[in-house]
């Protein structure tokens, strides 16, 4: 039996879930809804897929279990949140939400619907830092020390990213929701402490498109995530995350490749392929299928939101920040 899902939202990401989806066993997309019927039509048509202008008449339609939800991220709470009341499972691209206040809404609505939640933190599925995990929880780097995440690029993206009103941010919250996400999942500790630099070096921009935030875990390693999207130009893209501790590092090349060094080796493993986006969307149909609660839970979501929004916090007063547990 095949999950019946709708997409709501063709932009980009939607663009890069369908090249995923037709791969994925046990699934069916039924409709793909936007308010721009082009851009519904322009991504449905090669798939003979149905289209929809309306995500509550996606909603309202029984035979559909789940939605894929890549809209604007001011949306994610009002379409979760009829989503959920609708009795539809939820993938959720990120950042979950613009607010925690938002988020608990969404969490709220997902536990009384009796649904599954998950966010789409793809990176969790990519192979090298896969490997990472499996390294760092049977204990081959040692006691963790320090972890540096560095997420610099630039190009033109849609201008609602840029916009407070729609994006709730700019690059910390856009590729930072990866970063912390990813750091708190790989050090296997939640992080306990922010302490951030913001700055917005574009004038057509009101978020902040450059940031470096130093972290605390709780299991006593320490941490930096920098980000940079200054220029329209189509810089490549860096996203490099070296992991220290005490027997051992691990240096890793998002999309490219890991090396591991200890005391006495160094090795590298080379991705030639990978098909994380079709282990996400599998993961979320197992869920369903398993009834039980997929390994990206909404709960994931909103830490990394919390640690998003203690960085600005950090930012605006110029101290250190505290996350409650």
């Amino acid at each position: 039996m095949s999950i019946r899902l709708g997409v709501l939202g063709a932009g980009i990401i939607a663009k890069t879930f369908m090249e995923a989806a037709p791969d994925v066993p046990g699934l069916d997309v039924a409709v793909i809804c936007d308010i721009a019927e082009d851009a519904a039509r322009a991504l449905a048509e090669p798939h003979d897929i149905p289209t929809a202008t309306d995500f509550r008449a996606v909603l309202a339609d029984e035979t559909i279990d789940a939605v894929y939800i890549a809209l604007p991220h001011h949306l994610h709470e009002q379409a979760t949140i009829a989503a959920a009341e609708a009795g539809k499972h939820i993938l959720l691209e990120k950042p979950m939400a613009n607010s925690l206040s938002q988020a608990d809404r969404m969490l709220a609505a997902q536990k009384r619907a009796g649904v599954k939640l998950m966010i789409g933190f793809t990176h969790r599925f990519h192979s090298e830092l896969q490997t990472a995990k499996r390294l760092i929880d049977a204990g081959e780097l040692g006691q963790l020390t320090l972890a540096i995440d560095v997420m610099t690029t630039g190009g033109v993206i849609p201008g609602w990213f840029w916009r407070q009103s729609e994006s709730g941010g700019g690059v910390l919250h856009v590729n930072g929701a990866h970063s912390f996400d990813r750091l708190r999942w790989l050090m296997g500790a939640e992080i306990v402490e922010v302490f951030a630099y913001a700055q917005t070096y574009d004038s057509r921009k009101t978020v902040e498109d450059s940031a470096v935030v130093a972290l605390r875990f709780a299991n006593g390693a320490m941490g930096m995530t920098v980000h940079n999207w200054v220029t329209d130009a189509a810089v490549p893209f860096k996203c490099d995350l070296d992991i220290h501790g005490t027997a051992g590092a691990i240096r890793i090349d998002t999309w490219q490749s890991l090396e591991f060094s200890n005391a006495h080796h160094t090795w590298r493993q080379q991705r030639e392929r990978d098909d994380m986006f079709e282990k996400e969307i599998g993961e979320f149909i197992s869920a369903i299928a398993e009834d039980r609660e997929p390994c990206v839970s909404g709960e994931d979501g909103r830490r990394s939101l919390a640690c998003v929004q203690a960085a600005y916090e950090s930012a605006r007063t110029g101290k250190p920040v505290r996350l409650d547990d």
